[in-house]
């Protein structure tokens, strides 16, 4: 599995220093701004971002639990701008609330509370985080975990 993350993160930066794809001044963090990525930790994937406004956004991930099981999940987040200022780019804090889906040896559902932060870079398409998520299991195996990870997602309606 690592070797497969290893091609993905190395296609993530391909994209993003690529001479053929130029990235325009970037502002990430607008409606419709769509940003594909990889996710390091508790799970391990791929990731998606997508903006509704200047505030909110939806974020998806596909991948691998250590627990041997296929992880996918989606949370509904809420952004401050406010929160870290920083010289240059953006950096806000994140809360959420979505639903974890674990396939495998440990199947169970569950519900996830995100908290994380960004790094939004001021003239690249690209975008850091790092964020914890609680999660309540709500079926078979009722208790409390804790995903954590930290990614790289890379806008490509900002990629020309």
């Amino acid at each position: 599995m690592s070797k497969k993350l290893f091609f993905i993160f190395a296609g993530v930066c391909a994209l993003t220093s690529g001479s053929s794809l130029q990235a325009v001044t970037s502002r990430v963090g607008a409606a419709q701004d769509l940003g594909l990525g990889i996710a390091l930790g508790q799970p391990m994937g791929v990731t998606g971002k997508y903006w509704l406004d200047s505030t909110t956004a939806v974020d998806a991930f596909a991948g691998y639990h250590f627990n041997h099981n296929f992880d996918m999940h989606a949370d509904y987040l809420w952004h401050s701008f406010s929160s870290f200022n920083v010289s240059s780019g953006r950096m806000p804090f994140y809360l959420g609330v979505g639903g974890r889906v674990n396939l495998g040896d440990d199947s169970n559902f569950g519900m996830r509370l995100p908290l994380g932060v960004s790094y939004l870079f001021p003239n690249d398409p690209i975008e850091a985080y790092a964020e914890v998520a609680p999660v309540v299991r709500l079926l078979k195996d009722i208790g409390i975990d804790i995903d954590g990870s930290v990614g790289l997602r890379v806008y490509i309606n900002y990629l020309k």
